[in-house]
């Protein structure tokens, strides 16, 4: 018979502080609900027939629900907790029935009303491979868990694990933003349009870049040109140009995720860092870009104009990879095929 873990007995990860400091940087510990999250948890219980399912961060002295389903409670101490134990196991935990696994016992949850009979989690790790908690469903019936509840869980666990990648990235680029003194800050930002500038942007670029590569993920970039955009600057002056300028870029930003990155490259030529895994969804982020500056015609000195832009797509390929000169080299050329075309639309390059 296994050893009754209880509360003086909290299991703790072999490498702890360094997991509780990756913890720590994805600062979302007490952070209000959100529908990322939520909705997998919702699909877990679903798929996996489980009236519970949650996704847990082990802190310090208590395991926190950043969702949960099926459940009232949104932590509990880590003692209390099968999901703190979950942390010293390799790959996922599958207990088909808590009394028939005593190692497992825990005498505080074992009282109340309802106790948990079946477990299964799956590991979470921050983007830099700490593990942070887990991706768990409970029952309160024994339950068999089969290879394909076992994928099932994994893949949703992977679901997750992308979310706190993108949340990283959100605040990446936010303490980019605030941490830089206000020198650098002003170096970093157009000043007509009030979004990156060439040398901002490919900063931002550099360091996606690199993500990607090592991670062996896509990376989409987009080129932006607006279309006939000459003609407005010398008919009409170039205070209109700069009003048309900084209309586009505003759609432009209203066009892309939060994690997205928007910076003007040049004249009226801008760049995209189109952060995505998939090659489809770099596609609509970019054909929401083209669609939004089309969307309305711009005014300005009580004149109305038609905008349009042409748009060119290239990715950091997984498998072959590329530097950045080549990337960017292969987005502009889909751009000069989008305006061979006819402009106003998105080539992606082969």
């Amino acid at each position: 018979m296994g050893t009754t873990l209880g509360m003086s007995q909290t299991p703790k990860a072999a490498d702890e502080e360094q997991r509780l400091a990756a913890l720590y940087r994805l600062n979302l510990l007490d952070t209000p609900a959100d529908e990322r999250f939520e909705r997998i948890t919702r699909l877990a219980a679903l798929a996996l027939a489980m009236p519970v399912a949650a996704i847990s961060l082990v802190d310090r002295r208590r395991v926190w629900f950043k969702s949960v389903h099926g459940m009232t409670a949104h932590e509990f101490p880590r003692e209390d907790s099968l999901c703190a134990h979950a942390l010293n196991v390799e790959g996922p935990l599958l207990i088909p029935d808590l009394a028939q696994a005593p190692q497992f016992a825990l005498p505080r949850l074992a009282k109340s009303g309802r106790p948990v009979r079946s477990y299964a989690s799956y590991p979470l790790h921050a983007p830099e491979g700490s593990r942070v908690g887990g991706f768990c469903v409970m029952d309160r019936a024994p339950r068999v868990f089969d290879h394909a509840m076992e994928r099932t869980l994994r893949d949703l666990a992977h679901l997750v694990e992308t979310e706190l990648q993108i949340s990283a990235l959100i605040r990446a680029q936010s303490m980019l933003t605030t941490d830089l003194d206000a020198v650098r800050g002003q170096l970093l930002r157009d000043s007509l349009t009030q979004i990156w500038n060439r040398a901002g942007i490919l900063e931002i670029l550099s360091r996606e870049h690199a993500r990607a590569r090592r991670n062996r993920e896509r990376l989409g970039v987009a080129l932006v040109d607006l279309d006939h955009f000459k003609h407005i600057n010398e008919t009409h002056g170039h205070l209109i140009g700069d009003r048309v300028l900084r209309t586009a870029a505003d759609r432009m930003v209203d066009a892309v995720r939060p994690y997205d990155a928007v910076g003007r490259y040049g004249g009226e030529e801008f760049l995209v860092v189109i952060v995505e895994h998939e090659p489809q969804i770099i596609h609509s982020v970019a054909e929401r870009i083209r669609h939004n500056i089309s969307s309305a015609p711009v005014t300005a000195d009580r004149r109305t104009f038609a905008l349009t832009a042409s748009v060119g797509v290239a990715c950091v390929e997984p498998q072959i990879g590329s530097d950045i000169r080549t990337l960017v080299q292969a987005a502009d050329d889909a751009l000069y095929q989008a305006k061979r075309q006819g402009r106003n639309c998105v080539v992606v390059a082969a």
